[in-house]
């Protein structure tokens, strides 16, 4: 008997999923930050911008899109099976109608984070890539292209196209959609800091990734999604640069940064 046939369908859907995330989170910062140290020890030191631009590139680009194109060879799974296909009418209005929606919750949950971070004495924390961007504002404006062609699309192969998938095959509708999106969220802590104020972070990335779930359940569209999560940061990184390069940083922390550091 296979350890595949002993071990209960649902431990090894939430095995599979949480094992994809990890690897190819943890392997893709694991091996970003072994080459920035191989250049630096050839004597090759990396801008900020350079360093930013390495980073997505070999996390996003490179792991994201890599292992989840080696799980779906596994299943023999193509692209057009997990819907990456140009969108039709329905699909635009879709994406129109989600990619406001997520404006509008982001907007919310940010504020009911602040309110209650001030009710219980959370302090909140600058995240990484507002002090990135405070010693170069230029950062916004990478993350929001990077955002739109490669952020959005691969993160969204991996989370809705790969794990929400195959949690959505074991668990149904509701219960894989909910554990997708939790484990969306959770992996991008690193992002907000295991604190308080980062699981409070984590909290708003998850209610606005409920929006990416429903619209790729409802469509069945990688791209409408893919397309939603760009907008979404690059519209997040532009309010992040007009508040880092023109207003008060402090502020910018509270308004636009509440979900900034999911990149």
């Amino acid at each position: 008997m296979s350890l595949h046939s002993r071990v209960p369908g649902p431990i090894v859907a939430v095995g599979v999923a949480i094992g994809l995330a990890a690897v190819a989170y943890g392997g893709g910062n694991i091996v970003a930050a072994g080459v920035a140290f191989g250049l630096a020890s050839a004597g090759i030191e990396l801008t900020l911008r350079q360093s930013f631009i390495l980073s997505v590139v070999v996390l996003q680009l490179v792991f994201f899109t890599g292992i989840s194109l080696v799980y779906l060879n596994y299943r023999s799974l193509s692209l057009s099976d997990i819907g990456v296909r140009v969108p039709g009418l329905e699909g635009w209005i879709v994406l129109g109608a989600g990619f406001i929606g997520m404006i509008l919750l982001w907007f919310v949950a940010s504020v009911a984070s602040v309110i209650i971070s001030s009710r219980f004495g959370i302090e909140q924390e600058q995240q990484a890539i507002f002090e990135m961007a405070q010693q170069d504002p230029f950062i916004f404006l990478l993350l929001g292209t990077l955002s739109l062609l490669i952020v959005g699309p691969t993160e969204e192969l991996l989370f809705r196209g790969v794990i929400q998938t195959r949690l959505r095959e074991t668990f149904g509708v509701a219960s894989g959609l909910t554990l997708a999106t939790a484990l969306f969220a959770l992996i991008h802590i690193g992002g907000f800091g295991i604190s308080a104020s980062g699981l409070l972070g984590v909290s708003v990335l998850f209610v606005v990734g409920l929006v990416l779930a429903v619209a790729y359940e409802y469509t069945g569209n990688l791209v409408v999604v893919a397309v939603m999560h760009g907008l979404f940061n690059a519209t997040q990184a532009t309010l992040g640069y007009i508040g880092v390069r023109f207003g008060d940083p402090e502020a910018m922390v509270l308004l636009a940064g509440a979900v900034v550091g999911a990149v």
